[in-house]
């Protein structure tokens, strides 16, 4: 499964462009026009990478990389900008980003350090209890047998993985599975997480009354 990119970008032509870019290279991409905007999608919609720009509408990306460190969200962060100046450079590693590119940039450069940092940052493979999922083919293992998931599921349960240990809402749940134009009722995702609990066993994924679920690693 190939990663999710949110990209940062109040320039609707520099958006394009890189949303082509990177979905010809197999990327899914989500998109932001402002600051405010990609702070809320960055902590609802769980990316493996996020490109940002500074200079933004409402929230600039210095704020936006402050707000997500400070909220322990450890989603890799490269940030891009026209913004050339060393201290703007040393502020942003500073404040949390793991790489600097300045505008204008070479595309293929770009791709180069994407797909450097998310190799850096993506497990292949998780752990927990008697089963193994490797991240990238999305196979669920347990004593030697795979355990058939559905895309949904493949999706949860890294939702799941990236919040081990941590209690999560129902509206977390849709926000990061479904994404937040979904429609439906809290009771599909009763349904899923029921699926899911069958899979991996209720030791794995508790309820937490009146709170919502919580994934556990160790039974």
């Amino acid at each position: 499964m190939k990663a999710k990119i949110l990209v940062v970008e109040d320039d609707k032509h520099i958006q394009m462009g890189l949303k082509k870019s990177l979905e010809l290279e197999g990327y899914h991409v989500e998109q932001a026009f402002d600051g405010e905007d990609g702070a809320y999608i960055a902590r609802t919609e769980n990316p493996d990478l996020i490109i940002l720009d500074i200079m933004m509408p409402f929230m600039n990306g210095f704020e936006v990389i402050s707000d997500l460190r400070g909220e322990g969200i450890d989603t890799p962060i490269l940030v891009l900008s026209a913004r050339t100046e060393t201290q703007d450079k040393v502020r942003g590693i500073r404040l949390g980003a793991d790489d600097y590119i300045e505008k204008p940039f070479s595309i293929d450069e770009l791709l180069a350090r994407v797909e450097r940092k998310l190799n850096l940052s993506m497990k292949e493979e998780f752990c927990f209890g008697s089963f193994s999922f490797n991240q990238k083919t999305s196979q669920l293992i347990k004593d030697s047998v795979e355990i058939s998931l559905s895309s949904k599921e493949i999706k949860m349960l890294n939702f799941f993985i990236s919040r081990k240990d941590q209690v999560v809402s129902r509206d977390q749940i849709i926000q990061g599975v479904w994404g937040h134009h979904y429609e439906g009722t809290d009771r599909t995702v009763d349904n899923f997480i029921l699926g899911l609990r069958k899979k991996i066993g209720k030791e794995h994924l508790s309820t937490v009354r009146g709170m919502g679920y919580r994934f556990v690693t160790n039974s």
